[in-house]
């Protein structure tokens, strides 16, 4: 949706400027060691928790700051977001049965990739019905979500 977004009037960019949002989001890779440290010493869920309310932020900052800068913003606190969520999903996956990692890290990531072509065909309907505000709606609805099932899990825990 990136490449949509940037090839609106009101940027008139074309898609060699979307990948160079690519170079962007490499800050979120600076996000595995600082996920997977926490997640070691406070655990994982509270990672996976901060991650799913920073990706409500940063869908927030892409439906109320409409410029580059907050499509920047809003890129590397989302790639950060999710790095974290990644690691600390694969920290409790693995945790499972260590002598099995490889075949859990392919389901888990089967699974991770079946949940992205979802979120991309939904995006793609909002895109068709509602433009760059439903595509925000739509991310920040389901980064909610992921926040609510985190919370209810952790009071089930608790």
């Amino acid at each position: 949706m990136l490449a949509l977004r940037l090839q609106e009037p009101r940027f008139g960019l074309g898609a060699d400027v979307a990948g160079l949002f690519g170079i962007v989001g490499a800050v979120g890779i600076l996000a595995a060691p600082i996920a997977g440290r926490f997640a070691d010493k406070r655990g994982p869920r509270k990672v996976i928790l901060a991650g799913t309310l920073l990706t409500v932020a940063a869908w927030t900052i892409f439906g109320l700051w409409p410029s580059i800068i907050g499509l920047v913003a809003g890129c590397i606190l989302l790639d950060f977001a999710v790095q974290s969520v990644l690691v600390s999903n694969q920290h409790i996956v693995f945790a499972l049965r260590p002598e099995a990692r490889a075949r859990l890290n392919t389901i888990f990531m089967g699974l991770m990739f079946l949940g992205g072509a979802g979120g991309a065909a939904a995006a793609t309907v909002g895109w068709t019905t509602g433009g760059w505000p439903a595509v925000c709606a739509l991310g920040i609805a389901l980064a909610a979500a992921a926040s609510v099932l985190q919370l209810n899990n952790r009071a089930r825990r608790a």
